[in-house]
């Protein structure tokens, strides 16, 4: 049986013991089915506000809480069958979990399936046919609420400007619910982790950020600490087991840790500059040494990596690259006159981007993002894997830190020479090199041309984001029916992107996740896969 639950403040619940009798208070109790408790733990305790006790829990509070309602809701109103069948539609990318057989079914969901789940789910919903053929807007603007709550709490250092976002996107939630009752979800919103999501903000500014108290750490060294201790007893008499083996544990650590620093020459301790916490670094792009084809042909990189105009977009790249100040008439001119010597190149199939860890002495990068440029291929054991070209974020050297518009524009070497400032998405079909045998007949004035390039076919420029979801939705750049593609220096991609397709009313059975960015004609661009896009693109 679901109860309502009365949140009451401690000098109601003082008058409500002392004034209406334990009896009345215990059959109040008796009606919320909770137990009464007439002198809790706390009550002579001095100094205590027992209400600022509970500090705001990211993992257990919004994840196993209040997305957790969210998916519940969303499947009920939109259709569990619907809502799979999107998921299964939906394009690959390194910082997306794709759930090939849906989420309907999923089981014992934990916290990190809840933060995957959360970053496609207000994608999925667009378009959707809801019952009585309502309108959508109230519930996209009710996700898109709880989904930027769920990411302005985590920001690592909040300012008056992001707490004011944090209390706008619950106050857009509140606004809009009522489209959960509308569709018979819900009869009320009487839940305990929604009210507390009205506290964050004055907990941030008493405590700090949410990361100070987020209960996912002792989580996961609840893992390491009780776990793994625990099954190296004999599970009789376990705590002196436990703590010896991490004592024993802790001493081999220290012990690797000094030998390790005698082999490194005993260097002194590293000097590091105060860094503000949660400072956003930026990507350095890491590519491997030899490529993964040492020589692919032209024509090939036609049928199989789909670069149908190689030949023209490299040559046009070349002409601007050696002449920057001729016109576009007169750059398509020039580049008819260039011929090529060979006719395969060096192609790689991963992009990886890196961030290094300031506080290590060693520089340890960790990869936080890639980009798949693969063909279709054929395992040993017969099975056919799908080619895989993945989007990216292409930065005309204008963009900055926050928004998609830059400074100014200008022209790049593409077919049709087009014109962007900031940021735009491209698919990217081919990352290769030119050899340096080569390069002093394709570039005569001497000026090094990049290490490595891109073929990247492009998509709309970005313009006002969609009402209600506020993401911004991109088409494939077309010219007579044609898809305008370009050469461009590899270091000129920030990132991947992800496309959520546009679905329509219901998910057409053709589309297939790795056919996707082919068969739909409109995406939009999802800006909650990870705290860097969203920054981006908020």
């Amino acid at each position: 049986m679901e109860h309502r639950l009365q949140f009451i403040s401690l000098a109601d619940y003082t008058t409500y013991t002392l004034d209406a009798g334990p009896a009345i208070y215990a059959q109040a109790c008796a009606d919320a089915g909770i137990k009464p408790v007439f002198h809790p733990f706390w009550d002579g305790l001095p100094y205590t506000n027992i209400f600022q006790a509970i500090s705001p829990d990211i993992l257990h509070q919004l994840y196993q809480g209040i997305v957790k309602h969210l998916i519940s809701w969303l499947k009920e109103c939109c259709g569990e069958a619907e809502i799979d069948a999107r998921c299964r539609r939906l394009p690959p990318n390194h910082n997306i979990r794709l759930f090939m057989n849906g989420i309907s079914n999923l089981s014992r969901v934990t916290g990190k399936e809840h933060d995957q789940i959360s970053r496609f789910l207000l994608g999925i919903i667009i378009d959707v046919k809801l019952p009585n053929n309502l309108d959508s807007g109230r519930l996209l603007g009710a996700v898109r609420g709880v989904l930027d709550f769920l990411h302005l709490s985590q920001y690592p250092m909040h300012t008056t400007e992001t707490l004011s976002h944090l209390e706008n996107a619950l106050q857009r939630f509140h606004d809009n619910k009522s489209i959960f009752v509308a569709l018979g979800v819900r009869d009320d919103f009487n839940l305990p982790k929604l009210h507390y999501c009205r506290h964050y903000i004055l907990y941030i500014k008493g405590f700090g950020t949410t990361d100070n108290y987020n209960t996912e750490y002792t989580e996961r060294l609840h893992i390491d600490l009780a776990k793994d201790a625990y099954r190296s007893t004999n599970f009789k008499d376990e705590f002196p087991q436990m703590t010896l083996w991490l004592e024993r544990k802790e001493k081999i650590y220290r012990h690797e840790k000094h030998i390790q620093w005698c082999l490194d020459g005993c260097p002194a301790p590293p000097v590091v500059d105060h860094l503000a916490p949660g400072i956003v670094y930026e990507r350095q792009l890491k590519m491997t040494k030899p490529p993964t084809q040492k020589a692919v042909k032209m024509s090939r990189l036609i049928t199989d990596y789909g670069a149908h105009i190689f030949r023209d977009a490299l040559s046009r790249f070349i002409t601007k690259f050696n002449h920057p100040l001729l016109t576009q008439r007169q750059i398509e001119i020039e580049s008819a006159n260039i011929s090529f010597a060979f006719n395969s190149v060096p192609v790689f199939h991963r992009v990886k981007f890196t961030t290094p860890d300031p506080y290590s002495a060693r520089a340890l990068d960790s990869i936080v993002d890639s980009i798949h440029v693969q063909p279709p291929k054929v395992l040993k054991n017969g099975e056919r894997v799908p080619a895989r070209f993945d989007t990216a974020l292409v930065n005309d050297s204008t963009g900055g830190m926050i928004g998609v518009k830059g400074q100014h524009s200008f022209y790049i070497s593409c077919v049709f020479l087009i014109t962007f400032p900031g940021y735009r998405v491209a698919q990217v079909r081919v990352v290769f090199s030119i050899r340096p045998r080569d390069i002093p007949n394709l570039f005569p004035s001497g000026l090094a041309p990049p290490t490595h390039l891109a073929y990247v076919e492009w998509f709309s420029p970005f313009n006002t984001p969609e009402p209600d979801h506020l993401m911004y939705k991109v088409k494939r750049s077309l010219k007579d029916g044609d898809r305008i593609a370009s050469v461009i220096p590899l270091a000129n991609i920030r990132r991947s992107v992800h496309l959520l397709p546009k679905f329509g009313p219901v998910a057409p059975s053709a589309w297939k996740s790795s056919t996707v960015l082919d068969d739909c004609p409109a995406f939009f661009v999802n800006n909650m896969t990870d705290r860097h896009i969203y920054a981006t693109l908020f």
